[in-house]
């Protein structure tokens, strides 16, 4: 997956599109996707130099237990 723009930019879409889909049916690849910018939202989270996304990662986690494939 290449990502376009910081992680923080990446997280915060997701996390917009995902609550706007909340309770509804989403693409399977939709649902990857966010898991991808999740995982790495996590990676740079653990980082001291990256950027300060662990707010941004625990929203994204909490959309995505509600979210559903299709």
């Amino acid at each position: 997956m290449k990502i376009e723009g910081s992680i923080r930019a990446n997280l915060i879409s997701a996390i917009s599109s995902a609550q706007r889909w909340r309770g509804q049916k989403v693409h399977r690849e939709t649902l990857e996707y966010w898991k991808q910018v999740l995982d790495h939202g996590r990676r740079i989270s653990t980082n001291p130099l990256g950027e300060p996304v662990g707010d941004l990662v625990v929203r994204l986690e909490t959309e995505l237990t509600h979210a559903r494939a299709r």
